[in-house]
This record gives structure tokens, C-alpha cells and sequence, in this order.
């Protein structure tokens, strides 16, 4: 079973591009590269793990098709997706001569399609870019919608573009190969999108999936192909109506950010070793809850059922207790969302329904912080 959900762009040369979601499509990723560049030369930029999974398959797939290509093998996690790196891949594409004509090629979870889509979108002022996701975190977020970045020591993702891949490239069965922690990485962005739906305006499906994520925990935990298939695609169309409506986040689009103020924050100030995406987002959903609740924009009894959710799918994390809130909050101010030194939060105001504050005491901020190690 494949499931095509397409992104529409407003502005810009790419107007649209599919995300193609479906069992064992690494052994045609060679002909599905070819049905959407031109290109006759890739670099296929992934990590140590990936590759020995993958890479074999990846590679007889583009023999098949006369692709010629070269691997780039980054070093696993967070704290390489930064400048070296990026130095590193420009060199790559430099020594083997790829010309605009040709493309790059993402095979893995988010830092290695944040990093390669921003080479893509700067050598040689952009060539086509693929993504092929392997982790839940970058097939249902990362790898829709064109951010693509490096970190700096000072903030996450603070230099990047936007850039459209060409195709977004699904293969549910590499899910099999992940940890449960690695899983719960991706499940913290599943969930955030269960509180943001309403806001996506994406109404005519009318799915419910706050619902939908308290019925199916079993399933998703289990992998259950259809209940993933299904779970994956809504994610991407309600990004998808997302981007459709803002691409370069002038407004709306601010929405995806929900829980990354505070979780970025965590992130940085932790040097992206020890406590990984998923679980500063997930402490950065609640943070938002807690400023809402303390606001007066929700009921005691929505941020319940939110928190309880968040629980359910063992998400309970902490802040730890090395990082202080002095750190957290400077770290919040250098966040790409300030604005007029004022930190945006993308805070709760109904179920499933979200808007953008900058008018958070730093008090109140400060004393959801305390709550949350």
C-alpha cells in the first residue's frame, strides 16, 4: 500500500512536490529518484548506523538505473549537525564536480536532512535536493516543508533557508529498526500535532486525532503498518496545509513550533548530548500548557488530559538539573522566534487549537520552568 500526500508552495520555483509513504520503497528508491530529477550523479549524504542498514539496498537501486553516485557518512547525532560538517559536505560535492544539473540525496532522520538540505540549497546557489526519511521524527516533521539548518554553538537551527525537496521518499519498514526512545523522539512531534490540528485548518478531514492517539498507542508502539501508514500521512497533511498556507513562516506557520521554545532552549543548553529532541519537546509541550493554565487561555481540565496524553506515551521527561533557568532563559532570548526581544510562544487556547503570545512574563515563565525538572 503507497499513500501519496502532496505539498503545494505558493511562491517559488518548486509549486509542488509528493511525499511518498509506503512499505519496502528503498529497493525502487533508484527509480523513484529518477521519476523526479533529472540528475545522473547524487551524493547520498547518511550516517554510520544508516548506512550499514541501508546503504547496500540504496546503492543496488541506483545501479539499477545507471545513477552514478558517491556516499558522504556523517558522524550520528545532534551536536554534528553544524558548521564542520556543513564545510565538510561542500568540500564532498566540490571534489566530485556536481554540477546544478545534479542532486543530493538524504538518507536518515533529522540532522542528516536538515544538514544535506541546507548544502543543497547552497551549493552553487541550490541543486535538487531528495529527502528519504528514516525515523518517525523526520517522515512525519523534518523532512516536510523545506527548513533545512545547521546549529550554532550560541542556538539551534539558527543558520539555515528554506528549501523544497523534489520528493519525500517514506519507507515505513525502517521504523522497525529503532529503539523505543528513538520512536518516542518522533512521538513527541505526533503528539504536538494533536494539539495544534484545529489551528492546521485541515477541518474537512474532520479525524480527531487526539482521539485517534488515545486508541491507537498500542498499535503505534507496535509498529501495526496501516495503523503507521495512516498516522504518517495525516502528520504530513496537516503540515502540508500548513506550509500551503505559509512556507516561509511569516505567521501561521509559527504554529509547528509548538513546544520548541522552551525545547530548543533545553536542547541548547544541555549541548545537544544527553537529552535528545523528542524529549525536550515533550518538556516544552507542558511548559506551554503550564503557561496557558497560567494565563487563564485554558481549563484546568484540558492541560490534565494534554499531560496525560504526554504519559501515556512514557514522555514524562524532566529538565536536567545541571542546566539553571538563568541559562534557559537567555538561551530563549537568542531563539530564531524572538522578536523585538520579546520570546513568541505557541501556546494552547482551546483543544487542539493554538495561538502565538509574546506578551509571557518572564515570571511566569520562570516558574513553569521550576515545574518542569
Amino acid at each position: 500500500m503507497i499513500e501519496t500526500v502532496k505539498v503545494e508552495i505558493p511562491t517559488g520555483e518548486i509549486k509542488e512536490y509528493p511525499i511518498i509513504i509506503g512499505e519496502n520503497l528503498l529497493k525502487d528508491s533508484g527509480t523513484f529518484i529518477k521519476n523526479h530529477t533529472k540528475a545522473q550523479k547524487v551524493l547520498v549524504v547518511t550516517n554510520k548506523t544508516v548506512y550499514s542498514l541501508y546503504g547496500e539496498t540504496v546503492k543496488e537501486s541506483l545501479n539499477k538505473e545507471s545513477i552514478e553516485y558517491d556516499f558522504f557518512i556523517l558522524e550520528d547525532g545532534e551536536k554534528y549537525k553544524n558548521i564542520e560538517s556543513l564545510e565538510a559536505l561542500w568540500q564532498k560535492a566540490l571534489e566530485l564536480k556536481l554540477e546544478r544539473k545534479d542532486a543530493i540525496i538524504a538518507l536518515g532522520g533529522g540532522v542528516t536532512g536538515d544538514l544535506t538540505g541546507f548544502v543543497a540549497a547552497t551549493y552553487l546557489r541550490g541543486i535538487d535536493f531528495i529527502q528519504i526519511p528514516t525515523t518517525l521524527l523526520a517522515q512525519v516533521d523534518s523532512s516536510v516543508g523545506g527548513k533545512v539548518a545547521v546549529n550554532h554553538k550560541l542556538g539551534k537551527n539558527l543558520i539555515g533557508a528554506f528549501y523544497q525537496p523534489k520528493l519525500v521518499l517514506s519507507d515505513i519498514n525502517t521504523l522497525s529498526t529503532l529503539s523505543v526512545e528513538e520512536l518516542k523522539v518522533g512521538l513527541a512531534e505526533v503528539i504536538k500535532y494533536g494539539f495544534i490540528e484545529k489551528s492546521c485548518n485541515l477541518l474537512e478531514l474532520n479525524f480527531n486525532f487526539i482521539n485517534y492517539l488515545e486508541t491507537k498507542k498500542d498499535k503505534i508502539f507496535a509498529l501495526d503498518l496501516q495503523t503507521m501508514s495512516e498516522l504518517i500521512a495525516y502528520c504530513c497533511k496537516l503540515k502540508a496545509r500548513v506550509v500551503k498556507q505559509d512556507e516561509k513562516e511569516a505567521g501561521l506557520r509559527v504554529i509547528l513550533n509548538f513546544g520548541h521554545t522552551i525545547g530548543h532552549a533545553v536542547e541548547k543548553c544541555s549541548n545537544y548530548e544527553n537529552i535528545n529532541h523528542g524529549q525536550a519537546v515533550a518538556i516544552g509541550i507542558k511548559g506551554a500548557f503550564y503557561i496557558a493554565k497560567g494565563k487563564n487561555l485554558i481549563k484546568e481540565d484540558y492541560m490534565n488530559s494534554a499531560l496525560n496524553l504526554i504519559d501515556l506515551y512514557g514522555l514524562n521527561y524532566k529538565i536536567p538539573a545541571k542546566i539553571s533557568i538563568e541559562n534557559l532563559m537567555d538561551a530563549m532570548l537568542l531563539d530564531k522566534k524572538v522578536e523585538s526581544k520579546r520570546v513568541r510562544f505557541v501556546l494552547p487556547v482551546n483543544e487542539g487549537e493554538v495561538a502565538i503570545f509574546n506578551d509571557v512574563e518572564n515570571s511566569l515563565i520562570e516558574s513553569v520552568l521550576k515545574k518542569l525538572y
